[in-house]
């Protein structure tokens, strides 16, 4: 699967982008090809687990995204790869003076490939604007876990919920027809955002999703997750499958410690039943 060209720059911010793509080599998986421009940088991958997967970060030098910065990632797993790609730390969104930050993905992956994709939260901090959106398309025999976390601000700063503007997109296909749409948009000044149905108390929002894998692995995924979930206190979730090979697990939690948490927890009976392998601590540089 051929990597896209970069663009030219944007007018206004600065254009990152993030190309990679993956092959297997009998049991090893490799960087078969990559590119990146700053803000966005991708390191060598590492291989603590052995010979797959492949464990690649993403980091941005610049430690923050600033209003105008446009953000692509673009990754293709060929055919059998196993990946593990993570971010270095959170995604921090500074204030905007009218444009926003735009971070778009793009994920290719073959047939009986593997990805496991686990940024770090995202944290929009006062007066910023962030539009995300997530594009994956699945080979049939694919697997994907997907963990997402959302900040209400800067809370060092006393920050709570005083960004713009915040908007994500998630889309998957799998074999060719749509798995999943999910659209979360949330605009703090013009709806309160701990209102019933929204965040009530709980200001820390995490997502699970699941897309591949047997009947009877999200079966056991959508279980043990709402058992955890039922079990835990600071939080309030769910768990959900989808029509096709897939399921999602949301849940909002009272402090950055139980999202960690949970997400980590989610990720562990997840990853052993897709992957038959336990969640490990991920290396940070």
């Amino acid at each position: 699967m051929p990597l896209a060209s970069a663009a030219a720059p944007s007018r206004v911010g600065r254009h990152g982008v993030a190309l990679a793509r993956f092959a297997r080599a009998v049991e090893r998986t490799y960087l078969a090809d990559s590119y990146f421009r700053v803000p966005l940088q991708v390191m060598r991958p590492n291989y603590p687990e052995g010979e797959t997967p492949a464990h690649l970060t993403l980091i941005n030098p610049t430690g923050g995204h600033v209003g105008g910065d446009l953000l692509e990632l673009e990754i293709a797993l060929d055919e059998g790869a196993r990946v593990l790609w993570t971010s270095q730390g959170a995604t921090k969104v500074y204030k905007s003076l009218g444009e926003p930050v735009v971070s778009t993905t793009r994920i290719e992956m073959g047939k009986a490939s593997g990805l496991e994709l686990l940024p770090d939260p995202v944290i929009p901090y006062a007066g910023s604007i962030y539009l995300q959106e997530t594009r994956v398309s699945m080979a049939e025999g694919a697997k994907l876990l997907y963990g997402e976390s959302l900040y209400h601000g800067r809370v060092a700063s006393g920050e709570h919920f005083d960004y713009s503007s915040l908007k994500i997109r998630l889309h998957i296909d799998y074999g060719g027809a749509p798995l999943l749409r999910d659209v979360m948009e949330v605009r703090p000044g013009d709806s309160e955002p701990e209102r019933l149905g929204l965040f009530e108390p709980y200001p820390y929002l995490g997502s699970f999703y699941v897309a591949g894998g047997t009947d009877g692995e999200l079966n056991r995924i959508t279980e043990q997750a709402d058992a955890l979930l039922a079990g835990s206190s600071g939080l309030a979730g769910g768990c959900t499958r989808f029509s096709g090979p897939g399921a999602l697990v949301r849940w909002l939690a009272d402090s950055p410690e139980v999202l960690r948490k949970t997400h980590f927890e989610i990720w562990n009976v997840a990853r052993s039943a897709l992957f038959g392998r336990e969640a490990t601590p991920l290396r940070k540089f």
